[in-house]
């Protein structure tokens, strides 16, 4: 499921098998991405994602909610994959690669209540991790001016072998994550920050 440059969209209570990417939205703000079922990943130099978020076109992403998901499996990596990457369940991603224009903006939104367990059939080539920020840029001067206030939270990461990524990672100090099962890098943030996350 690819949405580019749309807004206010909503996908819930789907299932996705074995998919490259199973929902992608770049450029989009206001969606809520919920109550989904996502079982295993595959890659094909790339890929191997779960739910993405993120921009390369310079533009402002803000108030999506991802909740209540599942997302477990394994991350079937193609035989012929060069790696040097990572699978991930949820990524919040500003692209700057190739001379993109990465974003602007990528604040505000929430992930919480979500469920992430994924293993890797060749972890040598292609690991995978739970949740990512992702600040693909070179120059990580202004990460925190880019992708900042996501909160992240009440997430189980436990069956996962890596819980959080974070590139760079000075992203915990300009965004909210806490209260996650496993791998938790919060501040004993309130509830509140996090907003209601869906029913």
């Amino acid at each position: 499921m690819n949405g580019e440059a749309a807004n206010n969209v909503s996908v819930d209570h789907c299932t996705f098998a074995n998919a490259i990417q199973a929902v992608s939205n770049w450029r989009g703000s206001g969606w809520q991405i919920s109550h989904n079922v996502i079982n295993d990943l595959r890659t094909r130099n790339g890929g191997g994602i779960g739910i993405l978020v993120g921009d390369y076109f310079g533009g402002v992403v803000t108030d999506n909610v991802i909740s209540h998901n599942k997302i477990n499996g394994t991350l079937h990596v193609d035989p012929n994959d060069e790696g040097g990457y990572c699978g991930t369940g949820i990524v919040l991603y500003a692209d700057f690669r190739w001379g993109r224009a990465g974003a602007e903006t990528i604040a505000y939104n929430r992930v919480v209540k979500n469920k992430v367990s994924l293993e890797s059939d060749t972890p040598e080539v292609v690991l995978v991790v739970a949740f990512e920020l992702t600040y693909a840029n070179d120059d990580s001067t202004h990460a925190c001016e880019v992708i900042f206030d996501n909160a992240i939270g009440f997430n189980d990461f436990r069956g996962t072998e890596q819980q959080i990524a974070l590139t760079p990672e000075e992203l915990a100090d300009c965004n909210y994550i806490s209260r996650n099962l496993g791998d938790n890098r919060g501040h004993g943030l309130h509830p509140s920050l996090f907003g209601p996350g869906g029913n």
